[in-house]
């Protein structure tokens, strides 16, 4: 479950401003129909907790259009809860929910913005109502009528604006975090709206800049010819998180240092078989001596929501594998880095006399970083 509290600045910065434009009346409304129509019951655990492994989302689709979804997970393996989600969202897709109202799958599975989610499934069981009219439960607001795909215009030559405005007309804007029921109409499609910028753009627009401005260009062109120097993958005219984001070059980046540290990498396509690579790297990262504090998230790769800390990540492998891998004698990057990145029992013995001397003496074995610009080069 992801923290309350988030362990830093931007991350901080970002759940507050979603916090403020959570709408829990909304939430209310979800919960209860969901409730209602699975008889699965919410109990102590948060909407978060409740939904997260899909199995509910699953069950919600399934009792409004039977057989919708054929196999439903029920392992905690994350990729496998992860899947189930995906499950979901496709099944809306086909019941006519628009791509604009559609949420990530960290949005629910990491709790990055449930708002996204309450909008999603609100918005989900007012297009029931018109596409599976078989369905007779309870409802959840009013009926919907949005094309969630795209068709052909009914005539007329395209211009700039004429353009823009059809297809608008199709495909609503929406608030991602503060979408409310009264701004859907009864009376016929889905209407025109104003996005909220701060929401929609301004808080990516500032967590951006922010990230931007400490990313190290230098740093990457490092990492990038280490990586290419390794595995013998080219990057070629790809940006550097198109390039890594199925995991396949990272994968084999540790099996060249290392072989047999990863022992299958998936081929597939599909989004959850290539977050599951990135996780068999960070396993990998962390077996090879990189320290938690030095990991990244996989949206943090996948969606690209802090690169830094993927480029950062790497260049710390680089350092931690002259020590932890001395059987490879391939290219280095950095310089040699040694980081317990599992608990150890002190070395020294006697009682604790002071605060002070046991926070000095933890430091000593794991030492914290910056997760966005730390640059280990710098270390002495």
């Amino acid at each position: 479950m992801a923290s309350d509290t988030p362990d830093y600045g931007l991350d901080a910065e970002l759940k507050a401003k979603q916090h403020a434009k959570y709408d829990v009346g909304l939430e209310k409304l979800v919960v209860e129909w969901i409730e209602s129509i699975t008889g699965e019951k919410q109990g102590e655990a948060s909407v978060a907790e409740w939904l997260k492994s899909g199995q509910v989302l699953c069950s919600v689709v399934n009792v409004v259009k039977p057989g919708s979804i054929k196999k439903v997970n029920t392992s905690s393996m994350p990729f496998k809860q992860m899947e189930n989600i995906t499950y979901f969202m496709n099944a809306a897709r086909d019941m006519g929910v628009p791509e604009s109202a559609m949420f990530g799958t960290p949005d629910l599975y990491e709790e990055k913005n449930m708002g996204s989610v309450m909008s999603c499934i609100y918005t989900f069981g007012g297009v029931v109502q018109v596409t599976c009219l078989e369905f007779t439960g309870p409802k959840l607001g009013v009926p919907m009528h949005v094309e969630g795909k795209s068709k052909k215009r009914e005539g007329g030559i395209a211009t700039q604006a004429g353009g823009l405005t059809t297809t608008l007309d199709v495909e609503r804007p929406k608030d991602k975090v503060g979408y409310l029921p009264q701004e859907v109409k009864a009376d016929g499609p889905v209407q025109e709206g104003t996005p909220n910028e701060d929401c929609v753009y301004g808080i990516d627009k500032d967590l951006k800049a922010k990230q931007a401005a400490k990313y190290d260009p230098e740093l990457e062109r490092e990492v990038t010819e280490w990586i290419e120097a390794v595995t013998d993958q080219k990057k070629e005219d790809k940006d550097f998180a198109e390039w890594l984001k199925d995991g396949h070059v990272l994968c084999a980046l540790v099996n060249t240092i290392k072989p047999g540290i990863v022992k299958k990498v998936n081929t597939s396509s599909l989004p959850f078989k290539q977050m599951e690579n990135i996780t068999y790297f960070m396993n990998a990262a962390r077996e090879l001596g990189v320290p938690e504090s030095a990991m990244f998230g996989t949206p943090d790769l996948y969606e690209e929501k802090n690169i830094g800390s993927v480029v950062t990540c790497i260049f710390q492998l680089g350092g931690a594998v002259q020590v932890s891998a001395p059987e490879f004698t391939g290219p280095k990057l950095g310089i040699a880095l040694k980081s317990d990145s599992k608990d150890k029992k002190r070395d020294k013995g006697g009682l604790l006399t002071d605060m002070s001397a046991g926070f000095n003496t933890s430091m000593d074995v794991a030492r914290p970083t910056d997760r966005v610009d730390h640059c280990v080069r710098h270390m002495g």
